[in-house]
């Protein structure tokens, strides 16, 4: 309504400048003329100005209303759905149209550039993973040659790091790949753990597990698991050395199951940690550890955050890091389906 009066004020006085120029004029010509319809010629004029403001108002008013509060350019399609007949709307109405298609277009030729790109990275890395398979499998069958653990070790490596890069691709389209179901935790975590074995003996570090068969959520496995490997592999290379000790636990609290992964490390500094997070920020320990990218734990709270799991972390420096996944108990009905 604010829009439609600002727009028409110009004419409101015009009109107003034209009753007074009107009536001072046949004032001038015959005063007994002027005295005796005045209040006639103002009413007819008012009551056309109402009817010609009201007849404006009703036909635009949705597109007056959508202008004073205009949103976003990407519900700009609302106002090219609406039948428009003042001049001035329909002019902005065309130009709008234009620029919704350019933003149509360009936003069209973007996602299909990354599409490229995600498609294109993909197949780049299967590519690298059926020849890494295949010398797993050679150093398998050359356990007791030297250098064979060193060599598993790498293998395990890359294969890790090409599986973030395809799970990092795959983010934006996350939610066409989940399912939920329920999840035992405790054969995850053996099965995680035994992926991880080579890197557990290179690194004389020790896993143990302290997870009951009855700590049953409800998940994705398949992403739950990459969560935990990341868990567990960060947890690997910052306690390097020393035989320490990593532990995986699950327990019951309320109405939550919490997964635990805590280990004997370097800690992460107090300036650091509200920042592990974030994507590619690495932080003191990954200049001090060369291979930290500031990706495993951005995708471990993005996963959790999709999958609706609450992750946290705490950390002292020379002491160790906790980190903790805290699910929602499922309920009975859930369990049995």
């Amino acid at each position: 309504m604010k829009l439609f009066v600002k727009e028409n004020i110009p004419y409101i006085v015009l009109h107003i400048m034209q009753f007074i120029f009107l009536y001072s004029t046949f004032h001038w010509l015959d005063v007994n003329v002027v005295e005796g319809n005045i209040v006639y010629l103002f009413l007819v004029s008012l009551f056309m100005l109402i009817i010609y403001l009201t007849f404006r108002y009703v036909v635009g008013r949705s597109g007056y209303k959508w202008l004073s509060n205009i949103p976003d350019l990407k519900d700009a399609k609302t106002f090219l759905q609406m039948d428009v007949t003042s001049p001035l709307l329909h002019t902005f109405k065309e130009g709008l149209a234009r620029q919704y298609q350019l933003m149509q277009s360009e936003k069209e030729r973007s996602i299909q550039e990354k599409q490229e790109q995600i498609d294109f990275m993909n197949r780049f890395v299967h590519l690298l993973k059926t020849p890494l398979s295949a010398l797993h499998l050679i150093v398998q069958d050359r356990e007791d040659s030297d250098g064979s653990e060193e060599m598993q070790v790498e293998i395990v490596r890359m294969e890790y790091q090409l599986n973030m890069i395809l799970t990092l691709s795959r983010m934006s389209s996350f939610r066409q790949d989940f399912y939920i179901q329920t999840v035992s935790i405790e054969p995850l975590v053996y099965e995680v753990i035994n992926d991880l074995k080579s890197h557990f003996i290179h690194h004389h570090l020790f896993p143990s597990a302290d997870v009951h068969g009855d700590a049953t959520v409800l998940s994705d496995r398949k992403w739950l698991k990459f969560v935990l490997t990341q868990l567990l592999t960060n947890a690997i290379r910052y306690s390097d050395g020393g035989n320490r000790h990593i532990k995986i636990f699950a327990d019951r609290q309320g109405e939550y199951i919490t997964l635990t992964v805590k280990d004997e490390g370097v800690g992460i500094s107090p300036q650091d940690l509200p920042r592990v997070f974030d994507l590619y920020f690495t932080g003191a320990n990954g200049r001090e550890f060369g291979e930290s990218t500031g990706i495993g734990l951005y995708l471990v709270r993005k996963i959790c955050d999709e999958l609706g799991h609450r992750v946290s972390i705490q950390s002292a420096l020379g002491v160790g890091t906790e980190v903790q996944i805290r699910f929602s108990l499922p309920s009975h009905s859930e369990l049995t389906r």
